[in-house]
């Protein structure tokens, strides 16, 4: 790629430099060449000038001024141009002003040789797109430090939220533990078996709570380090039925009926078998979770074959979800229109978490809902080969 010449503006009031340095110049450079600070304004309004020379003495409309002065007014709105200062004067004094006022580069005295000149360009010009590289570095760098930084806000702000909602949630079911405790520990020898076998249900529910709220900030803090997948080959079929097996129980609790369909006899995936088992775990038990208590209603799972891969899906009978819902669903936090129906906790950071985790193994998870007509979640993972 052929590179763009330099763009070099010359401010002089004799037009026979000008029209000398722009035949000297044109093949090297994209030269502008002014007659008059006003001139020179005009053209740095409209063009991405590098680099700005002009020459010391300056006679305007008949009154004397000079390049420093034309340098330093235009400092505020043309900071990045290098900008050299030509003279006859010979006076060290004039340099010194010249770099210190109008914050020149370089001060070039007459006659100037075009090579030389040539030379000085250059290095200038060089200069510019070395300090543009930087600013435009330092740019990018000042855009990742800010995403960074909101990133970081944003995950104090949810480890916060997370933080105050296992704390009031963990009030509660500890409360509940140390009554039903405190009920057994005193009337211990009156208490008849029922009574027993109910106190230590209460109890057994109050710690799985608790054990689900912990297992959950737990999953959190692991997935925020970055949680790294270790695939091996599986057969998801054979770790979905096993999931459905242990959930049968739980939805015949609430009058459900809990179906289960594999239609390959095998289905081999690379994935990690500790984090699939979690995925499934959820999406069924968020199946049952939801699902209408008492009213005879049917979850299905599948395990079907895809594209290079396979699925397991997971249909309920439930509310749906809304438009609204399906959004914001696989947030940290999320708070759905849909609320569980036996009682069951929900902190809202499952599905956040289940996302990752598929993610890590190259797979996809989604939803296909409308609002009263249930569920189905779908999770592909990769076959493996």
């Amino acid at each position: 790629m052929k590179t763009p010449k330099p763009i070099v503006l010359y401010l002089d009031d004799l037009k026979e430099q000008l029209t000398n340095f722009s035949a000297n110049f044109f093949d090297v450079y994209k030269v502008h060449t002014a007659n008059t600070t006003a001139e020179a304004r005009e053209i740095l309004a409209h063009h991405p000038v590098q680099v700005i020379l002009a020459d010391y003495s300056l006679v305007e409309a008949g009154e004397i001024t000079n390049g420093v002065d034309f340098f330093e007014s235009i400092m505020s709105a043309y900071p990045n141009a290098i900008r050299m200062l030509i003279t006859g004067q010979g006076d060290k004094e004039v340099a010194v002003n010249a770099i210190n006022k109008g914050r020149v580069f370089r001060y070039i005295e007459k006659p100037i040789n075009d090579e030389e000149l040539k030379m000085i360009i250059d290095g200038a010009a060089a200069l510019y797109l070395a300090e543009e590289r930087y600013r435009q570095l330092l740019a990018t760098l000042e855009d990742k430090v800010k995403e960074r930084t909101a990133r970081l806000l944003e995950l104090n702000a949810e480890k916060n939220e997370f933080l105050g909602i296992v704390a009031h949630d963990l009030k509660n079911p500890l409360a509940n533990v140390k009554m039903f405790s405190d009920l057994m520990h005193k009337d211990v020898e009156t208490l008849s078996k029922e009574e027993i076998k109910e106190y230590t249900g209460d109890v057994i529910a109050e710690a799985d709570r608790m054990f689900t709220l912990i297992t959950n900030l737990l999953d959190v803090n692991k997935i925020e380090r970055g949680f790294k997948a270790q695939p091996i080959r599986l057969d998801l079929a054979s770790i979905t039925e096993a999931v459905a097996d242990n959930y049968r129980g739980r939805a015949e609790q609430k009058s459900l009926k809990l179906h289960f369909e594999s239609k390959t006899p095998q289905a081999n995936v690379m994935a990690d078998e500790v984090a699939t088992m979690q995925v499934v775990e959820n999406i069924v038990s968020n199946a049952v979770k939801y699902s209408p208590n008492g009213e005879n209603k049917n979850i299905w799972v599948r395990v079907v074959p895809s594209d290079k891969a396979f699925r397991v899906e997971v249909q309920d009978e439930g509310p749906g979800l809304s438009p609204e819902d399906k959004e914001k669903l696989f947030g940290h936090f999320a708070r759905l229109s849909a609320q569980p129906t036996g009682g069951e906790h929900s902190t809202g950071l499952g599905l956040s978490i289940v996302k990752k985790m598929v993610e890590a193994m190259n797979g996809k998870i989604w939803v296909e809902s409308e609002k009263g007509k249930g569920a189905t979640f779908m999770v592909e993972l990769p076959a493996a080969p």
